[in-house]
């Protein structure tokens, strides 16, 4: 933050704020860039070394000396430590997950099947075999985030649910407790770049899992995009961020909480921004800002910050605010607005959104039921919070008569021989020929 927690107040209408934006939204590519190369030799040591190389690494970023038996988290240990939780803790991760439940078991992918002329046609849904889920465990602990990644794969019917986290002084309680309710009971203390390496290429000590989703540090997504395709991932979920859009209705002293919420995960590379038509809300939620951080328990966290982690952007009228919005595809989106309803009809690019003054992010990040795994960094243009489905596959299966067939060979053999596969042409004309004599 800038002198005093001056929080920049820029005018989206003009050429020089829309690149001011454009800056913002990239510097955040550029580290990844500097830090997927690092991770990249992360990752091919463990798959070259396997446990060797996991706990080199381990004891080297981590200071924690482990071996094939001590780098899993046994059942007596989770239990031992969920005895630890508070019950106040205890109670909100039940009603938490409850909710979370609830919200969960509507989603998913639908199996059906459908006569054509030809035969039948039917989409099948299985769950996948052997998940992992990632806790982080860098700035504090996240129990929420065991609820809000082993749920789904649970309804979705996920059999193996592996979850890992960075070891710390023993296992947090409220993370063992969350594993307890979830019924998680394979779980190992590593994290970082070697974790995901292992994850995904697997060691002696740890099998390969086919996904692996949850939040991380900048090194925890760089080695996700980097096994896709050994495996699946989520989504790149990276540091926090939200855009806030508010009119003259919106309290300034709210939309500054809100918008700190999100700037004091620790990273340094949130970005809370708020977007707005009135010049005087503009300058009234900057000054609630600024005097939120002075009076903010964890101010000298904040003062921390850039001075562009935290910026208000005045536009000309709602539909440039929209489409600032649709531009920046924000992780979090909350709507406060006389017309929020009607504002949200217009938004296309968002992961989750929340409507009106009494819906802090902060909701969703713990109770409500939806999910606060999602994409970030522009990534709710093309992908989804994490789901159920996120958990499933589809397989398409088809049956075709032997009267189907004649219906579709003149069709599929001129495909076939007009992009010059004459053998995918021959496997359906010659079948049709032989249809009427012994088989070969």
């Amino acid at each position: 933050m800038n002198k005093k927690n001056r929080i920049p107040i820029i005018d989206y209408s003009k050429p020089s704020g829309k690149r001011y934006c454009e800056k913002i939204l990239s510097l955040r590519r550029k580290k990844d860039a500097a830090i997927s190369a690092r991770a990249a030799e992360v990752l091919e040591a463990v798959r070259e070394g396997g446990d060797r190389a996991l706990f080199l690494f381990m004891k080297k970023f981590d200071g924690v000396a482990l071996s094939a038996r001590s780098v899993r988290i046994g059942r007596n240990e989770i239990n031992a430590q969920a005895l630890r939780a508070s019950p106040a803790l205890k109670q909100a991760i039940r009603a938490a997950a409850k909710r979370i439940r609830a919200y969960h078991r509507r989603q998913g992918l639908k199996a059906f099947s459908m006569k054509t002329a030809e035969g039948t046609l039917r989409q099948i849904v299985r769950p996948l075999q052997r998940v992992a889920v990632y806790i982080p465990g860098g700035h504090t602990v996240y129990p929420s985030s065991v609820l809000m990644n082993v749920i789904p794969a649970m309804v979705a019917g996920v059999p193996e649910i592996v979850a890992v986290t960075p070891p710390r002084q023993g296992l947090d309680p409220g993370i063992a407790y969350a594993l307890k309710i979830c019924h998680v009971t394979e779980c190992y203390r590593i994290g970082g770049a070697q974790a995901i390496g292992a994850l995904a290429y697997g060691t002696a000590s740890i099998r390969a899992v086919d996904k692996i989703v949850g939040p991380g540090n900048a090194w925890v997504q760089a080695a996700k995009r980097l096994v896709y395709g050994t495996v699946d991932i989520d989504a790149v979920a990276g540091p926090s961020e939200v855009v806030i859009m508010a009119d003259g209705s919106a309290r300034p002293a709210w939309v500054a909480l809100d918008l700190l919420a999100q700037a004091e995960h620790g990273s340094g590379d949130e970005l809370a921004l708020c977007v707005t038509e009135s010049r005087d809300a503009a300058e009234r939620i900057a000054a609630a800002v600024a005097r939120a951080i002075d009076e903010s328990p964890v101010s000298g966290k904040l003062r921390k910050l850039p001075s562009h982690a935290v910026t208000i952007f005045r536009t000309a009228a709602r539909a440039e605010s929209i489409a600032l919005v649709n531009t920046v595809a924000p992780e979090h989106l909350q709507i406060m607005t006389r017309s929020a309803e009607k504002d949200l009809r217009r938004v296309k690019n968002a992961a989750a959104v929340f409507l009106g003054p009494f819906t802090p992010v902060a909701l969703g990040d713990y109770y409500l039921g939806t999910n606060h795994v999602l994409p970030t960094g522009g990534g709710a243009r093309f992908a989804s919070p994490l789901g159920v489905e996120s958990f499933q596959k589809r397989m398409s299966a088809a049956q075709v008569s032997e009267k189907g067939l004649h219906k579709a060979v003149q069709a599929v053999s001129v495909f076939a021989r007009a992009e010059n596969f004459v053998h995918h042409a021959l496997s359906v004309e010659r079948k049709l020929t032989n249809s009427t004599r012994e088989s070969d």
